[in-house]
């Protein structure tokens, strides 16, 4: 099981790492599938139609910041269009 020297046997550290990668990758797709799809479908929905005037203003700001953003990267020369 371990070494001479205290290190974990090779084959070993791989199983440990495998299944704590597995346990994460696992609660990380349930939080996904679960909680943020339902933020976005129900709450973000809900959001914006409770607020139609901040959610305008919210789009607008955001477009107007692309477009400055997308005209500065022309002139500096980030963007080939």
């Amino acid at each position: 099981m371990f070494d001479e020297d205290g290190s974990l046997d090779p084959f070993l550290k791989f199983l440990l790492y495998t299944v704590v990668i597995l346990g994460v990758a696992k609660t990380l797709w349930e939080w996904l599938t679960g909680d943020v799809a339902r933020w976005f479908s129900a709450e973000l929905w809900n959001w914006i139609t409770q607020y139609p005037w901040w959610t305008g203003l919210t789009v607008g700001a955001v477009l107007l910041l692309t477009l400055l953003l997308r005209r500065r990267c022309h002139v500096v020369g980030w963007v080939g269009v």
